[in-house]
């Protein structure tokens, strides 16, 4: 197979989908593997059969891989096949009518607002990387924003003056949202510590120690380490924070629709999902609204 085959793809995703970068790096990572299962069996994509395609998944089940994984890798697959038949790579896509896997979704439990509290109130003691960390955790709980678009969120989307940040989510969509003040006095201090640690560099907000672009899974790490500092290190991770943020809100009172703008979901379903509904917050809306409570 030409290697200017899976290039032309991800440019397409990259430039005429406007995916973002956590996606197309997904996708690539995806069907490299399925490339590399090809090669072995001295095969090229353009003329995979859909047994080499159904072989491939049940290969990586065998390896051990989850539903959700699997679903990924078939989403990745697909669409590669689907590109290569439309620009005329390969007489026919084998995926075409194949199933996708089947995958429950698991959503993460939603802190509390007293655990957020726990982990937010954690001392920086002045260290730039805590500094950061709880600029980052801050501005992650006040907007719901994806870990992605944080870590990808540049000096010129901030309007900290103003209480705003611009931000380009999944397929370059873009929205703006409101800063609560105490995530802004964590970015304002954060930032001027970058300044002072940092002078003359531009570009992305948030920085490493060493000065270079901040990425998801070194931040992950981090938030796991502070997790286990104040005894929140069980299934910590960026996009539970996101969950909590969506749910509080709505426990609060604010109106789904609301929530859906500022988390960015396309369909109003997804956020239905993706809010955790508690008990208590059934009780007490039955309560108020319904005459038999």
């Amino acid at each position: 197979m030409r290697k200017s085959l899976l290039d032309e793809w991800i440019r397409e995703l990259r430039v005429e989908r406007g995916l973002s970068p956590a996606t197309w790096t997904s996708y690539r990572y995806q069907v490299a593997g399925y490339l590399g299962f090809l090669k072995k069996r001295r095969r090229g994509p353009a003329v995979a059969t859909r047994k080499d395609v159904l072989d491939y998944l049940e290969a990586r089940k065998d390896a051990g891989l989850a539903g959700s994984s699997l679903f990924a890798a078939m989403i990745a697959v697909r669409q590669f096949h689907r590109f290569l038949a439309e620009r005329g790579h390969a007489a026919a896509d084998p995926t075409a009518g194949l199933k996708l896997p089947k995958y429950r979704q698991r959503l993460p439990e939603p802190l509390t607002a007293a655990e957020m509290e726990k982990l937010l109130s954690l001392p920086t003691g002045g260290k730039f990387h805590l500094v950061r960390m709880k600029a980052a955790l801050e501005l992650l709980y006040s907007t719901g924003m994806r870990v992605s678009e944080m870590t990808g969120l540049r000096q010129d989307q901030l309007r900290l003056q103003d209480g705003w940040v611009r931000v380009l989510g999944k397929g370059g969509r873009e929205r703006v949202l409101p800063v609560g003040p105490r995530a802004k006095e964590a970015l304002l201090r954060y930032l001027e510590a970058r300044r002072t640690r940092f002078p003359g560099v531009q570009g992305p907000v948030f920085l490493t120690s060493r000065g270079a672009p901040m990425k998801r899974t070194p931040f992950w790490w981090e938030l796991r380490k502070l997790g286990c500092r104040v005894g929140l290190s069980k299934g910590l991770f960026p996009h539970r924070i996101r969950h909590t943020a969506g749910t509080l809100m709505l426990e609060g009172g604010a109106d789904i629709r609301v929530i859906q703008t500022l988390l960015g979901h396309r369909v109003l379903s997804t956020t239905a999902r993706y809010t955790h509904v508690s008990a208590a917050l059934m009780r007490k809306a039955c309560c108020k609204a319904h005459p038999g409570f």
